[in-house]
């Protein structure tokens, strides 16, 4: 069983009033419109890139008797339309409430499209169908673009799409406590109406929102405001009198969203598993990094560093003619398990720029034990351009070959910085550090340094290769924005 670590739905029995239809029945079928049309244009892409390959294809296949030996190219691109729509919903495409990133999102496709193939040729056989396999390669690449794009484009258009035909869900709080108000900022962000709190009011010191009621009259308040869904922040030891009105129901449909308090120690993805009468909950506090992430580390390096090459040489004589001192800086930082290594950079700075530290100190522009300003003044000129564009990075694609950093992980802090992290920040040192990560593609030095931990907490809880290859692609727009880079 696989749940979700944020915040989970539960469904209520609920029993609905008379006349609660209309306007209300109508907006709660335009998902399941979105759903329909959606699955018919996938029909339609794989029946239509079928029906092209075989007219772009200069003649059909022939038989030894001279007469055509595929002459079903309609009924076969039916067939693979129906085993693909039915893969495509199998793998969640057509969960556009929890979209797919764009890796897990190409390789559902791909494999939904290749399955779908393999069970046509099957199924051709007992049909006493011959299949053209150039026919069926050609549709394929067809239909894979179509499919992409056509996918990629609905993704992205399903939340405006919904926040202008259907009103913004309308929900109520229950606990005005911190964690409470906390939620409800993140929920307004996604677009919800939250209309205040159900609480008791007997630890409230101070609220952002009205509180609407207590927790007994919760049934009262969903109905006289007209919500869609509840969101539970209580502590464990104040939900016994929500419990039984949750038991109860209510008189119209709600749903329940429910926030564990377990919050950031639990991973995305965990199981629950029943022993006995209890449930418990299973999971790894770091994921298991699969051989994978090892061997595609050494084959990008190696690749990055010969194509490289000549930009190594050009920035070397740069940075020897705009400063004196050496090409490469090599500094002290902090690995695996607190391993120590020194990670190679392009020299941006000064040769006293260690020294000048101290009196610099002042003026650092970010938050916690790292430090940052926006206008360095050890910066040199070619330096500015090399950390503006993160070309200064470029050489840690030999710590990656030597084993000591990745492509992807959390960013490897200076040995001075892990002597002031608190308990909760040693656990970004359960991982290999890498070039790339959540931090740099989120901001870089614009993003706070609790926040930054905790980005990096997510990847090493989180890892997958589909999280790699999101972040390296989202690395090419972060730098080609500069964004948070000085």
């Amino acid at each position: 069983m696989r749940a979700e670590v944020a915040i989970t739905d539960i469904k209520v029995a609920v029993h609905e009033p008379p006349g609660f239809g209309g306007k209300a029945e109508v907006v709660r079928l335009l998902p399941a419109v979105f759903v329909a049309v959606a699955a018919a244009v996938d029909a339609a892409v794989l029946v239509g890139s079928f029906a092209l390959a075989s007219v772009v294809r200069s003649a059909p296949p022939t038989g030894s008797n001279g007469q055509f030996a595929f002459d079903s190219t309609d009924s076969m691109a039916v067939i693979v339309a129906v085993f693909g729509v039915g893969l495509l919903a199998l793998r969640g495409l057509y969960d556009f409430e929890r979209p797919q990133p764009w890796p897990s999102l190409l390789y559902a496709i791909v494999a939904s499209l290749s399955i779908a193939i393999v069970g046509t040729v099957g199924l051709s056989l007992f049909l006493s169908e011959p299949f053209a396999r150039s026919w069926s390669a050609l549709g394929s690449v067809f239909a894979l673009l179509g499919l992409t794009t056509w996918h990629t484009a609905i993704a992205r258009s399903y939340p405006v799409l919904t926040g202008i035909l259907m009103p913004a869900r309308r929900v109520i709080i229950v606990g005005a406590n911190p964690a409470g108000q906390e939620s409800a900022r993140d929920l307004e962000q996604k677009g919800y109406q939250v209309v205040g709190y159900a609480d008791n009011g007997t630890d409230l010191l101070e609220i952002d929102r009205p509180l609407l009621g207590p927790i007994a009259r919760l049934e009262e308040l969903v109905q006289n405001f007209g919500v869609d869904e509840l969101l539970i922040a209580l502590p464990a030891d104040r939900r016994a009198q929500l419990s039984r009105v949750l038991i109860r129901g209510f008189g119209r449909y709600v749903h329940v969203k429910y926030a564990p308090d377990l919050g950031e120690l639990l991973p995305r993805h965990f199981n629950v598993s029943r022993i006995g009468a209890r449930d418990y909950i299973d999971f790894a506090p770091v994921a298991r990094v699969s051989w994978v992430k090892r061997a595609t580390d050494l084959t990008l390096a190696l690749s990055g560093l010969a194509l490289l090459a000549p930009l190594f040489l050009v920035l070397a004589v740069a940075i020897k003619l705009d400063s004196p001192g050496p090409t490469f800086y090599g500094h002290a930082r902090v690995g695996k398990d607190g391993r120590r290594f020194r990670m190679l950079k392009f020299r941006s700075m000064r040769q006293d720029a260690e020294a000048c530290i101290a009196e610099l100190r002042q003026r650092n522009e970010v938050s916690g034990p790292m430090f940052k300003i926006r206008r360095d003044p050890r910066v040199t000129r070619v330096g500015r351009f090399l950390r503006r564009y993160s070309l200064d990075e470029l050489p840690q694609l030999l710590n990656v070959v030597r084993g000591e950093m990745s492509l992807v992980g959390p960013r490897p802090p200076l040995v001075a910085e892990v002597e002031r992290y608190e308990d909760w920040e040693l656990g970004r040192l359960r991982a290999v550090p890498g070039i790339t990560g959540l931090w740099q593609v989120s901001g870089r030095a614009e993003v706070p340094f609790h926040d930054m931990v905790r980005l990096d907490l997510h990847y090493i809880r989180n890892w997958s290769f589909a999280l790699d290859t999101e972040i390296l692609l989202r690395t090419i727009p972060a730098v080609l924005t500069t964004k948070g880079a000085y």
